[in-house]
Protein backbone atom coordinates (compact mmCIF):
# COMPACT_ATOMS: atom_id res chain seq x y z
CA UNK A 1 0.00 0.00 0.00
CA UNK A 2 1.38 3.40 -0.93
CA UNK A 3 1.50 6.03 1.78
CA UNK A 4 3.05 8.68 -0.47
CA UNK A 5 1.75 8.70 -4.01
CA UNK A 6 3.20 10.70 -6.89
CA UNK A 7 1.19 10.52 -10.10
CA UNK A 8 2.70 12.28 -13.11
CA UNK A 9 1.09 14.74 -15.53
CA UNK A 10 -0.37 18.25 -15.45
CA UNK A 11 -3.30 19.70 -13.61
CA UNK A 12 -4.83 23.19 -13.57
CA UNK A 13 -5.21 25.67 -10.73
CA UNK A 14 -8.92 24.90 -10.75
CA UNK A 15 -8.04 22.49 -7.96
CA UNK A 16 -8.39 25.38 -5.54
CA UNK A 17 -12.15 25.50 -5.26
CA UNK A 18 -14.24 26.46 -2.25
CA UNK A 19 -13.97 23.93 0.58
CA UNK A 20 -16.84 21.61 1.46
CA UNK A 21 -17.53 21.22 5.14
CA UNK A 22 -18.24 17.80 6.62
CA UNK A 23 -19.90 16.96 9.90
CA UNK A 24 -17.77 15.12 12.43
CA UNK A 25 -18.25 11.36 12.54
CA UNK A 26 -20.34 11.36 9.36
CA UNK A 27 -19.03 10.01 6.03
CA UNK A 28 -18.09 12.59 3.41
CA UNK A 29 -20.60 12.45 0.55
CA UNK A 30 -19.37 13.26 -2.95
CA UNK A 31 -20.55 12.95 -6.54
CA UNK A 32 -18.07 10.94 -8.56
CA UNK A 33 -17.37 9.50 -11.98
CA UNK A 34 -16.61 6.03 -13.30
CA UNK A 35 -13.64 5.82 -15.69
CA UNK A 36 -12.46 2.48 -17.09
CA UNK A 37 -14.15 0.64 -14.25
CA UNK A 38 -12.55 2.82 -11.56
CA UNK A 39 -14.28 5.27 -9.22
CA UNK A 40 -13.02 8.86 -9.16
CA UNK A 41 -14.02 11.74 -6.88
CA UNK A 42 -13.14 15.47 -6.65
CA UNK A 43 -9.76 15.72 -4.93
CA UNK A 44 -10.12 19.11 -3.23
CA UNK A 45 -13.64 18.32 -1.96
CA UNK A 46 -12.46 14.97 -0.62
CA UNK A 47 -9.51 16.56 1.16
CA UNK A 48 -11.60 19.31 2.72
CA UNK A 49 -14.27 16.79 3.65
CA UNK A 50 -11.93 14.71 5.81
CA UNK A 51 -10.31 17.76 7.39
CA UNK A 52 -7.03 17.45 5.50
CA UNK A 53 -4.72 20.26 4.40
CA UNK A 54 -4.69 20.63 0.62
CA UNK A 55 -2.09 22.82 -1.12
CA UNK A 56 -1.15 23.57 -4.73
CA UNK A 57 2.37 24.07 -6.09
CA UNK A 58 2.07 26.06 -9.30
CA UNK A 59 5.68 25.47 -10.32
CA UNK A 60 5.57 21.69 -10.10
CA UNK A 61 1.83 21.50 -10.87
CA UNK A 62 1.37 19.25 -7.85
CA UNK A 63 -1.48 18.97 -5.36
CA UNK A 64 -0.55 17.78 -1.88
CA UNK A 65 -3.02 16.48 0.69
CA UNK A 66 -1.83 16.01 4.28
CA UNK A 67 -3.63 14.51 7.27
CA UNK A 68 -2.34 12.93 10.47
CA UNK A 69 1.17 12.55 9.09
CA UNK A 70 0.04 10.90 5.86
CA UNK A 71 0.67 12.55 2.49
CA UNK A 72 -0.91 12.18 -0.94
CA UNK A 73 0.81 13.98 -3.83
CA UNK A 74 -1.11 13.92 -7.10
CA UNK A 75 -0.60 14.95 -10.71
CA UNK A 76 -2.68 14.19 -13.74
CA UNK A 77 -2.14 10.56 -14.77
CA UNK A 78 -3.34 7.06 -14.04
CA UNK A 79 -4.95 7.87 -10.71
CA UNK A 80 -5.91 11.50 -11.36
CA UNK A 81 -8.23 12.87 -14.05
CA UNK A 82 -9.42 16.34 -15.01
CA UNK A 83 -13.15 16.95 -15.62
CA UNK A 84 -14.52 20.44 -16.28
CA UNK A 85 -11.45 22.04 -14.72
CA UNK A 86 -11.78 19.97 -11.55
CA UNK A 87 -9.19 17.45 -10.40
CA UNK A 88 -10.52 13.98 -9.60
CA UNK A 89 -8.63 11.31 -7.66
CA UNK A 90 -9.25 7.59 -7.71
CA UNK A 91 -11.39 6.76 -4.67
CA UNK A 92 -9.44 3.65 -3.68
CA UNK A 93 -6.04 5.38 -3.83
CA UNK A 94 -7.25 8.26 -1.69
CA UNK A 95 -9.09 6.10 0.83
CA UNK A 96 -6.23 3.63 1.24
CA UNK A 97 -3.81 6.51 1.83
CA UNK A 98 -5.75 8.05 4.70
CA UNK A 99 -7.99 5.19 5.92
CA UNK A 100 -6.11 1.99 5.19
CA UNK A 101 -8.24 -0.18 7.48
CA UNK A 102 -11.54 0.82 5.83
CA UNK A 103 -13.51 -1.69 3.79
CA UNK A 104 -14.52 -0.42 0.37
CA UNK A 105 -17.94 -1.47 -0.86
CA UNK A 106 -19.95 -1.22 -4.08
CA UNK A 107 -23.75 -1.08 -4.39
CA UNK A 108 -24.67 -1.89 -8.02
CA UNK A 109 -28.37 -1.07 -7.54
CA UNK A 110 -27.56 2.36 -6.13
CA UNK A 111 -24.34 3.02 -8.12
CA UNK A 112 -22.59 3.99 -4.89
CA UNK A 113 -19.05 3.23 -3.75
CA UNK A 114 -18.33 3.67 -0.07
CA UNK A 115 -16.07 3.18 2.90
CA UNK A 116 -16.49 4.04 6.55
CA UNK A 117 -15.35 7.61 5.83
CA UNK A 118 -16.38 8.42 2.24
CA UNK A 119 -19.45 7.81 0.10
CA UNK A 120 -19.19 8.40 -3.66
CA UNK A 121 -22.41 8.64 -5.67
CA UNK A 122 -22.02 7.72 -9.35
CA UNK A 123 -25.63 7.86 -10.51
CA UNK A 124 -26.05 9.76 -13.81
CA UNK A 125 -29.37 11.18 -12.53
CA UNK A 126 -30.56 12.41 -9.16
CA UNK A 127 -33.62 10.74 -7.62
CA UNK A 128 -35.78 13.74 -8.51
CA UNK A 129 -34.52 13.75 -12.10
CA UNK A 130 -35.18 10.02 -12.51
CA UNK A 131 -38.68 10.23 -11.02
CA UNK A 132 -39.58 13.19 -13.23
CA UNK A 133 -38.43 11.34 -16.35
CA UNK A 134 -40.57 8.36 -15.42
CA UNK A 135 -43.58 10.49 -14.49
CA UNK A 136 -43.43 12.34 -17.81
CA UNK A 137 -43.06 9.06 -19.73
CA UNK A 138 -46.12 7.35 -18.17
CA UNK A 139 -48.36 10.35 -17.49
CA UNK A 140 -50.83 9.42 -20.24
CA UNK A 141 -51.18 5.75 -19.36
CA UNK A 142 -54.62 4.89 -17.99
CA UNK A 143 -53.13 2.50 -15.43
CA UNK A 144 -51.08 5.38 -14.02
CA UNK A 145 -54.20 7.52 -13.70
CA UNK A 146 -56.04 4.63 -12.04
CA UNK A 147 -53.15 4.12 -9.60
CA UNK A 148 -53.15 7.81 -8.60
CA UNK A 149 -56.91 7.90 -8.07
CA UNK A 150 -57.10 4.66 -6.10
CA UNK A 151 -54.10 5.34 -3.88
CA UNK A 152 -54.51 9.08 -3.24
CA UNK A 153 -55.37 8.46 0.41
CA UNK A 154 -52.89 5.62 0.86
CA UNK A 155 -51.15 5.47 4.21
CA UNK A 156 -48.35 3.30 2.80
CA UNK A 157 -46.61 4.52 -0.32
CA UNK A 158 -43.09 4.02 -1.64
CA UNK A 159 -41.15 5.12 -4.71
CA UNK A 160 -38.02 3.00 -5.23
CA UNK A 161 -35.24 3.33 -7.81
CA UNK A 162 -32.92 0.52 -8.87
CA UNK A 163 -30.05 1.10 -11.30
CA UNK A 164 -29.08 -1.59 -13.81
CA UNK A 165 -25.76 -0.23 -14.97
CA UNK A 166 -25.30 3.40 -16.01
CA UNK A 167 -27.75 3.39 -18.91
CA UNK A 168 -30.79 1.64 -17.40
CA UNK A 169 -32.89 2.05 -14.29
CA UNK A 170 -36.14 0.78 -12.82
CA UNK A 171 -38.69 2.65 -10.73
CA UNK A 172 -41.28 0.85 -8.60
CA UNK A 173 -44.30 2.69 -7.21
CA UNK A 174 -46.00 0.74 -4.41
CA UNK A 175 -49.08 1.63 -2.37
CA UNK A 176 -51.48 -0.08 0.02
CA UNK A 177 -55.06 1.22 0.11
CA UNK A 178 -58.71 0.36 0.69
CA UNK A 179 -61.83 1.12 -1.32
CA UNK A 180 -63.90 2.28 1.63
CA UNK A 181 -65.78 -1.02 1.73
CA UNK A 182 -63.31 -2.89 3.92
CA UNK A 183 -61.50 -4.26 0.86
CA UNK A 184 -57.73 -3.82 1.03
CA UNK A 185 -55.35 -3.81 -1.93
CA UNK A 186 -51.68 -3.45 -2.82
CA UNK A 187 -50.93 -1.77 -6.15
CA UNK A 188 -47.58 -1.69 -7.93
CA UNK A 189 -46.34 0.08 -11.03
CA UNK A 190 -42.95 -0.98 -12.36
CA UNK A 191 -41.30 1.17 -15.01
CA UNK A 192 -38.00 0.57 -16.79
CA UNK A 193 -36.08 3.32 -18.58
CA UNK A 194 -33.04 3.08 -20.81
CA UNK A 195 -30.74 5.59 -22.40
CA UNK A 196 -30.80 5.94 -26.18
CA UNK A 197 -28.25 8.44 -27.39
CA UNK A 198 -28.71 11.55 -25.26
CA UNK A 199 -32.27 10.71 -24.24
CA UNK A 200 -33.91 8.45 -21.69
CA UNK A 201 -36.80 6.42 -23.11
CA UNK A 202 -39.45 4.11 -21.69
CA UNK A 203 -38.57 0.44 -22.22
CA UNK A 204 -41.29 -1.31 -20.20
CA UNK A 205 -44.36 -0.60 -18.08
CA UNK A 206 -46.25 -2.97 -15.78
CA UNK A 207 -49.21 -2.41 -13.45
CA UNK A 208 -50.46 -4.89 -10.87
CA UNK A 209 -53.24 -4.68 -8.29
CA UNK A 210 -53.80 -7.47 -5.77
CA UNK A 211 -56.03 -8.10 -2.77
CA UNK A 212 -54.37 -8.10 0.64
CA UNK A 213 -55.37 -8.95 4.21
CA UNK A 214 -56.61 -6.02 6.33
CA UNK A 215 -53.99 -4.44 8.57
CA UNK A 216 -53.98 -5.66 12.18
Amino acid sequence: MLRNKLIFGLVSTALLLSPIAAHANEPVRLDGKMVDGRVFMPLRAAGDGIGAETTWNQKSQTATVKKDGKILQAKLGQFVKLFNNRVYIQFREFNETFFETDTIGWNPNGLVADSQHIIVDLKPLTKDEALKLVSDSISMKKERQQFLIETKDSGVRQDMIYWEGFDKFKVTYYAEWNDGKDNYYASTITVKMKKSGDKWILSSFNYHKGWMLPPH
